[in-house]
């Protein structure tokens, strides 16, 4: 049997956003995001798979992968990733950029980046209300 109770989540928290460390090969890098299950990115993901262009989608309209991905970036860069910390540049600490961000979560040679922050929403989406706690205190 399942008891009910142990798939809530916290969507508060989804929402507002979390500090999440300890992401696979990123060292003391932290970010503070939003859930891909937010309302903020699945709305902003709506709204940029509604203005594609032609050329950017399939014959049954859904995006082209190349497309699909800009935008998952665009809307990543909007609507969830709010902060990080623990970033540096040839060893100079790296503060918080919207530019930096947008390039970083657009950019496929920064793909790894993009993953860090993808995986950490996830975490987020997937926490437990019990859970959030301790994710907060990371």
């Amino acid at each position: 049997t399942m008891d009910i109770t142990g798939l809530k989540r916290d969507s508060a928290k989804v929402e507002a956003g979390q500090w999440v460390g300890d992401i696979p090969d990123m060292g003391t890098m932290k970010v503070k995001v939003r859930g891909l299950g937010s309302n903020a990115y699945e709305q902003v993901l709506s709204r940029k798979r509604r203005a594609l262009d032609r050329t950017e989608k399939l014959a049954d309209g859904t995006p082209t992968p190349d497309a699909l991905d800009r935008i998952m970036g665009e809307a990543i860069h909007e609507a969830v990733l709010l902060d990080w910390s623990g970033l540096e540049d040839a060893g100079k600490p790296v503060k918080f950029d919207d530019d930096m961000a947008l390039k970083w979560l657009t950019d496929p040679d920064f793909r790894p980046f993009k993953s860090a922050v993808i995986w950490a929403a996830l975490q987020v989406d997937n926490a437990k209300a019990e859970t959030a706690k301790v994710l907060e205190k990371n």
